[in-house]
């Protein structure tokens, strides 16, 4: 689904492009990666807590490949400045661009369940006839 923030907080036309059109797959990739970002995040903000930047760096980069699955580029970009800002041990980028993914993560999770909610629909009214 595309918000008014446009289609880089998710593509749902590259997201289905990159699963070969297959609408049921995205579908249940969308849940797995819905059901990741808790405890990436966590991660991350443990990392921070304790000042293990190698930890955010790790969670950085799943986060990445996450946001990377489904086409959500704004989530895609906030890891990746986290994940380089924690490479170079920048702890006052490290948490600006912790703050960023948090938010970025927070519209995507949205997003994403509408999508999946609107895929639901789809597929029950296809089902029934």
């Amino acid at each position: 689904m595309v918000t008014e923030q446009g289609p880089q907080v998710f593509d749902r036309t590259a997201a289905l492009a990159s699963v070969g059109g297959d609408r049921q797959f995205l579908r249940e990739l969308v849940g797995l990666v819905q059901a990741a970002w808790p405890a990436v995040l966590a991660d991350i903000r443990k990392g921070l807590e304790v000042g293990d930047l190698r930890v955010v760096e790790e969670n950085a980069w799943l986060a990445r490949t996450a946001a990377e699955y489904v086409s959500a580029k704004r989530a895609y970009d906030s890891a990746l400045e986290l994940e380089l800002m924690a490479g170079k041990a920048n702890l006052l980028g490290v948490e600006r661009a912790t703050l960023q993914l948090e938010e970025e993560v927070h519209k995507l999770q949205l997003v994403l369940s509408l999508f999946r909610c609107s895929e639901g629909s789809h597929e029950a009214k296809f089902a029934s006839t």
